[in-house]
């Protein structure tokens, strides 16, 4: 169990990249909140920066399983990442299905 807006690494396995990092961005009811949105975009940004990585993608946090509009849930993760001063480059990925 992880906190709910915290953030773990682990390896990529044989993906290109890095690391994983993973964030608890939905509670044990699956729902997303604001504060777990905001709470797992700075823990999953100061972790990039603890482990020396140059880029970061997000999906949007709490919008699949969490319930949480999509629309609202990356406002908030725009409004906290430009409160983030970071070199780090970031791109928020959203998933758009087949039609």
């Amino acid at each position: 169990p992880m906190p709910l807006g915290s953030a773990v690494a682990t390896s990529a396995g044989r993906l290109p990249h890095k690391a994983i990092i993973h964030v608890a961005g939905i509670n044990g009811w699956w729902r997303a909140g604001e504060a777990s949105i905001r709470g797992s975009v700075n823990s999953a940004v100061a972790l990039a920066q603890e482990l020396g990585l140059e880029s970061i993608a997000f999906p949007v946090i709490g919008s699949g399983a969490g319930s949480y509009s999509t629309e609202k849930a990356e406002a908030i993760m725009n409004d906290t990442l430009s409160k983030i001063t970071t070199d780090i480059d970031v791109t928020i990925v959203r998933y758009l299905p087949a039609k």
